[in-house]
């Protein structure tokens, strides 16, 4: 899957169910599998161009 593509995904799936607020602090449990890498990166750059800063 390529990245642009995942990336919409997760930006659709925060902005459907409300997940992030402005200023939210965000944890991940991080066990090194590439379903939580691949979450943590896709968070990683949502942050640079989503409209609620977190």
């Amino acid at each position: 899957m390529k990245h642009q593509r995942l990336l919409s995904y997760v930006r659709r799936a925060v902005e459907d169910y409300a997940m992030i607020e402005e200023n939210d602090k965000i944890a991940i449990g991080l066990s090194g599998g590439k379903d939580s890498i691949c979450l943590l990166l896709a968070l990683s750059d949502l942050r640079r161009f989503y409209p609620k800063k977190f």
